[in-house]
Parts: C-alpha cells; sequence; structure tokens
C-alpha cells in the first residue's frame, strides 16, 4: 500500500507508541520505517537514528519512488548511521551534512554460525569434484554480474580446456536465463545452478574460491561468510564495503567494477596454476573480517551513540 493515508496512519501510530512507552532513542532501518520516521521525529522527544542499508542504485535497481523517498530521507532526518564507506560517501554526495552521519559496521556473532558440516563438505567435493572449485552465493538477479561470470568460465573450459567447475547457489528471476545458457554451451557438467541451500556454510568451505561480481552493495554478508572459514574471494573494488576490510593480493582478489571479465579470467588462471597463494589470502581474510565485524567491535560504537 503506498497511499496516503497508508503512511499517515503509520506516522500516528508511531508518535503514539513513542509516547506512550517513553522511548529515548528510535533505531530506524528499511526505506519504509526510515520515511515515516523522519515525519515522527518532529513530534516527539525521542533521538532518531536513520540507519541506510543501500548505497547508490544502478541498472536495473534503479526506481523513481525510491530516489524521492531517499530525497525526503535525506533533506529531514537529524541523523544517519551508515554501514560503509560506500554508503557514507553516496549519502554525502546526495547532500547530506557529514556531521549528520556515523559509519558504524554490521557487528555479528561468529560464535553463532553453524559450523561446517565436514561430510556434507566431503559429499559437495565429490559429487564437484575438480582441480579448481569455485563457488558463488547471491540472489539471481541482474547487477550480479552472472552473465559475465558464466562466459569467463565458459572461455576458460572451451579455449583452455581447464577443469574448472561452478557452484551457484540461490534463486531469482534469471534462473531460467542461466540455465538456458549453461545447455546451450553444454556446461552441464562445470555449472551447478542448485537453488536455494540451507548449508551456505558447508558450500563455501567445499570451495576452493568464492566469486561474487556484484556492481552494487551496502554490505555484503557472503563475502564475510567466506572469510569466516578461510576461502579466498575475488569480487569487484569500490563495491559495497570490500574496500573496508580487503587488501587486494593480501586478503582477497579486486576486480575492475567496470570491465570485470579481464582481471577475472587471470585470477582464475593463475589459482588453477597455484601461482596464487590462496590459503595465506583466506587466513587474511578471516582475521580481517572478525578484527573489523565482531560484535564486540561494533557494539561499544553504539555506546557512544546512546550516551551523547
Amino acid at each position: 500500500d503506498s497511499s496516503v493515508l497508508f503512511y499517515l496512519k503509520h506516522i500516528l501510530f508511531l508518535a503514539s507508541f513513542v509516547k506512550k512507552n517513553k522511548i529515548d532513542i528510535v533505531y530506524s532501518h528499511i526505506q519504509l520505517a526510515n520515511i515515516i520516521s523522519v515525519f515522527v521525529q518532529f513530534f516527539c522527544k525521542a533521538k532518531f537514528y536513520i540507519c541506510r542499508h543501500h548505497s547508490k542504485r544502478t541498472g536495473g535497481y534503479r526506481n523513481f519512488n525510491q530516489d524521492v523517498f531517499d530525497s525526503i530521507i535525506n533533506r529531514l532526518g537529524k541523523h544517519f548511521i551508515v554501514p560503509s564507506k560506500k554508503v557514507y560517501d553516496q549519502i554525502i554526495t546526495e547532500k547530506v551534512a557529514p556531521s549528520k552521519v556515523t559509519l558504524i559496521y554490521y557487528g555479528y556473532d561468529f560464535s553463532r554460525y553453524p559450523a561446517p558440516d565436514q561430510d556434507e563438505i566431503e559429499k559437495i567435493k565429490k559429487e564437484h569434484s575438480s582441480k579448481l572449485l569455485l563457488a558463488s552465493v547471491s540472489r539471481l538477479v541482474p547487477g550480479k554480474g552472472y552473465v559475465t561470470l558464466f562466459e569467463t568460465i565458459n572461455e576458460l573450459i572451451t579455449d583452455l580446456h581447464l577443469d574448472i567447475k561452478l557452484i551457484v547457489v540461490g534463486d531469482g528471476v534469471l534462473l531460467k536465463d542461466l540455465k538456458q545458457f549453461v545447455s546451450l554451451k553444454k556446461l552441464e557438467k562445470n555449472i551447478f545452478l542448485v537453488g536455494y541451500r540451507s548449508n551456505v556454510m558447508d558450500y563455501l568451505s567445499a570451495s576452493d574460491a568464492v566469486v561474487l561480481l556484484s556492481e552494487s552493495e551496502a554490505s555484503n554478508n557472503v563475502i564475510k561468510e567466506a572469510g569466516l572459514v578461510k576461502k579466498c574471494v575475488l569480487v569487484c573494488r569500490d563495491v559495497g564495503d570490500f574496500n573496508d576490510y580487503i587488501v587486494h593480493d593480501f586478503s582477497g582478489l579486486f576486480l575492475d567494477k567496470e570491465n570485470p571479465k579481464e582481471d577475472l579470467k587471470k585470477y582464475l588462471i593463475q589459482l588453477y596454476e597455484n601461482k596464487i597463494d590462496r590459503f595465506m589470502l583466506g587466513e587474511n581474510l578471516y582475521k580481517s573480517v572478525v578484527d573489523t565485524f565482531s560484535i564486540e567491535k561494533v557494539i561499544p560504537m553504539y555506546d557512544k551513540l546512546n550516551q551523547k
């Protein structure tokens, strides 16, 4: 429902709820809640923190109404929290004063992550036995770079006859098209679209490297999870928070954001030929992820805000 009455009802309800319960601080997440919160803050003594979880929308992600909402939220919001330098830079370019914006990374209680199932890992490796096993985990939607990834894998197999396999975990609107590509190029023995899986950590653990060609993110979870199981990752530079915790050729491999195919092909060949120490990259990524995103590191940032 996008009617004025819908928003008015929620504004009145939230204002009443905050006053009735004598709430001092409100953390508002997701654009729908944020557009309501920026109006409610004028009727309450509570301090509202507007938490933004997206950077710049491009291509198929562009939406006129969402852009309008961002403009209103940016103009009326008094305090903002962003999860990465990329989102920080983006909101500043949208004319939000830097003094209003606080960067706080997402916090994870990594102790609550399930340990990978070794039996399942061995099963995945056996079913997809190859010299280089790759994994990619994301929604199958435009902007995730799957066409480029599939084309690159096809070239490495067809032209160079490399023994490479790719497991794609996820579902989305591109599933049918991607299956057609696999069938057309006769890649059924090399690219496996396994759909949604609840045991993502097992698939990440079974792989030799994790690839994600997203052109836009705020703060991607999968790459952090890959770091948690000490995997080499290949991602596009200057996307989401990757630049915040990944150092090229030390804790991951960066690809050119505008044209990732050439870099991707080069690094996959080097990984295949064992010219890149993927174990060192995985170890360093693990340390960086834990040091940057552990909940123990992040909570003090909120404590400081709550004391203001």
